[in-house]
């Protein structure tokens, strides 16, 4: 299983904006070519169930999450429910700060295959962060910061 964190700051954003603009999934598309659609079915006002079509090394990778909207936590979670990967769940984590907003990708992942894990997991993270990436700065402009996570996580531990 993979674990991969990636930890950024938008500067004079508000938290419900940036929640609302990163639960609207079917823009990614427009902002990445990596992301080929996005199809989104509303379950409800805090669920949705989304397929995804993302282009991974000479081919494509597919999926499709069951996706929480936790406003009152400012968390978006989501659980791969069917595709490409055995196991794939994580979300957002954004915590309000009173100059911007910390915005957490937080995922683990598994494509099921142990013997490929060495050659294709760091692969797939790397496309996984230059993909977020990519997003937020199409999402928010360039005034986004990426933070390193281990600094993050040691920034948690001495404020908590």
């Amino acid at each position: 299983m993979r674990h991969v964190e990636i930890h950024s700051f938008i500067p004079g954003a508000d938290a419900n904006h940036v929640f609302d603009t990163l639960a609207d999934f079917r823009h990614y598309a427009d902002l990445v070519d990596v992301v080929v659609s996005v199809d989104v079915e509303k379950d409800d006002e805090d669920n949705v169930r989304s397929s995804w079509v993302v282009k991974f090394r000479n081919g494509l990778l597919r999926w499709t999450e069951q996706d929480w909207f936790r406003r009152h936590k400012l968390r978006l979670d989501f659980n791969q429910i069917e595709g490409d990967f055995d196991e794939f769940f994580g979300g957002w984590v954004l915590v309000a700060e009173p100059d911007g907003v910390k915005a957490s990708l937080i995922v683990d992942f598994d494509f099921g295959v142990p013997s490929l894990a060495n050659i294709v997991d760091p692969v797939a993270e790397r496309v996984l962060t230059d993909v977020t990436k990519e997003i937020l700065r199409g999402l928010f402009g360039e005034q986004v910061v990426f933070l390193d996570p281990a600094a993050s996580k040691q920034q948690e531990l001495t404020t908590a």
